[in-house]
């Protein structure tokens, strides 16, 4: 079964609509893939409702065992300070490059992310993907019914997440302390701030963010999305079969 669904097959442009007819299905998301069979990642087309067109994805179907994932945004430390990036909220609209998936600079646009989200039950955020794939170091993941990462807004909140970990620090089914505000800080953990029941402090450094908003404190190199000008942080949104 060939893995890659893409608007290009056999170097002739096809419509949603012969993915379609030929997965007998509409894909809406990864996890429609993995649901026909897919196991491979790569990159798909699903179909957006909204727009009424294909869009190209990259899917991660071999990570987590049962579950496919999107991903919406990834981008690399040297661009961190890109205000799409860095001071765009989940619920603002500051696609870049939506149409071709990549890991060094890369956001959906919302209108993609709000029906992807319809299409999830999780959302993740993880580190430099491509180099560890998932072994649950530096990683996050929570239920949108939890903890809804598109309508958060708030400074310093304990949001429960399903499984954390920060430069070895770990808890799950606990709280974790957020940020996320309107064109002021995209969402992020500050680890060196205790209150919650996810405690990161032991080897943080001042003012150090986690997970996004690196413009601000110190880096700490410890933490994989931030070792280094090209390491990234990635975004997914996805579900379990």
């Amino acid at each position: 079964m060939v893995f890659l669904i893409s608007l290009f097959l056999f170097g002739m442009e096809v419509e949603c609509k012969t993915v379609a007819k030929q997965l007998e299905i509409t894909p809406r998301s990864c996890l429609d893939y993995l649901k026909r069979g897919f196991k491979s990642d790569g990159y798909y087309t699903i179909y957006d409702f909204k727009t009424d067109n294909c869009i190209t994805v990259y899917c991660d179907m071999t990570s987590e065992a049962g579950s496919a994932w999107t991903l919406v945004m990834s981008y690399a430390l040297k661009n961190r300070h890109m205000d799409q990036i860095a001071r765009k909220t989940m619920q603002q609209d500051a696609p870049v490059n939506e149409h071709s998936p990549n890991w060094n600079l890369y956001r959906m646009s919302l209108s993609q992310m709000t029906h992807l989200k319809s299409q999830s039950t999780h959302w993740r955020s993880t580190c430099s993907f491509p180099t560890y794939k998932v072994d649950y170091t530096d990683y996050v993941r929570a239920k949108f019914t939890h903890f809804d990462i598109m309508t958060f807004l708030g400074d310093g909140i304990c949001k429960k997440v399903e499984y954390i970990n920060i430069r070895g620090h770990q808890c799950a089914q606990c709280t974790s302390k957020w940020w996320q505000q309107n064109s002021r800080y995209s969402p992020h953990i500050d680890s060196p701030s205790n209150g919650c029941q996810f405690v990161p402090t032991q080897g943080s450094v001042s003012s150090e963010n986690n997970f996004g908003y690196y413009i601000e404190g110190v880096i700490n190199k410890k933490f994989r999305c931030s070792a280094g000008p090209l390491s990234t942080t990635n975004w997914w949104f996805g579900g379990y079969l």
